[in-house]
């Protein structure tokens, strides 16, 4: 059986929804910098900022909604 917590009011709501979205958004950056570590060869920040490369726009989009995809089904439980 799957453990839930349900928040007691509405600031209880609010701060859990603050704490849980913090979480969240360590983790998507915790993501992006492991997919940066393990694809040493290609530079994302100078691809996207300096040649204006679309596809590698397309690649690191389609990674944060896979592991926004991952951290909500995590998270939810």
């Amino acid at each position: 059986m799957l453990a839930s917590w349900s928040p007691d009011n509405f600031g209880m709501a609010i701060g859990s929804a603050i704490v849980f979205g913090l979480i969240g958004i360590m983790l998507m950056m915790l993501g992006f910098k492991i997919f940066d570590w393990i694809t040493p060869k290609i530079d994302v920040e100078t691809e996207l900022a300096e040649k204006h490369n679309i596809a590698v726009a397309i690649v690191v989009g389609a990674v944060f909604l896979g592991i926004s995809i991952i951290l909500a089904c995590v998270l939810v439980g």
